[in-house]
């Protein structure tokens, strides 16, 4: 008889997950910090010299014995963003977990801006989180591991692009990590 209450609460508490379909937490979290990695690898990408180049090409020696090499600029190169994408993730331990005031809306923020604290801290209310954001290197890592080649491609076609317009295509729709978040927690 007690085994069959038993069962009945799993039930019920199954009935009541499902009733209560939030996105999980760490969605939200994944999506957060989607945006922030666009955010700073944006950052990283304009603090290169635009005049720097580097060559790329093929190391075949043609019949003439001459090199086919083209100069491209190494902003936002492939080289660049794979030297990049190796340590990009280590920034988000100087990240926390915050939600906008006015929005809602659940972000990753930067803690300390130009050597200062983040001026935009006043807008957000601070969340807290039981593993101390090391869950935001974590995504950050996954995202990277998952995503190497369609970031670095994404970066190479829309290089001129505002760090909005990154976030929202990136993360909405090339991994489709925010899709469906409602920002909720």
């Amino acid at each position: 008889m007690a085994s069959l209450g038993f069962h009945l609460l799993l039930l019920l508490l199954g009935t009541s997950a499902v009733l209560t379909s939030k996105t999980p937490k760490s969605k939200v979290v994944k999506c957060a910090v989607c945006r922030s990695l666009m955010t700073e690898l944006h950052s990283s990408i304009s603090q290169v010299d635009p005049r720097k180049k580097i060559d790329v090409g093929s190391y075949r020696i043609d019949a003439d014995g001459k090199q086919k090499l083209s100069s491209v600029k190494y902003a936002g190169s492939e080289l660049h963003m794979m030297e990049l994408l190796e340590s990009v993730c280590e920034s988000m331990k100087d990240y926390a977990q915050a939600r906008h005031k006015e929005t809602g809306r659940l972000e990753a923020i930067k803690l300390v801006v130009n050597g200062g604290m983040n001026p935009r801290f006043s807008e957000y209310e601070m969340v807290q989180d039981p593993d101390l954001n090391k869950g935001l290197e974590f995504h950050c890592n996954t995202l990277v591991e998952e995503y190497e080649d369609e970031l670095v491609a994404h970066f190479r076609e829309n290089a001129e692009s505002d760090v909005e317009n990154l976030q929202e295509t990136f993360c909405y729709e090339v991994s489709n990590v925010c899709t469906g978040i409602k920002d909720e927690l």
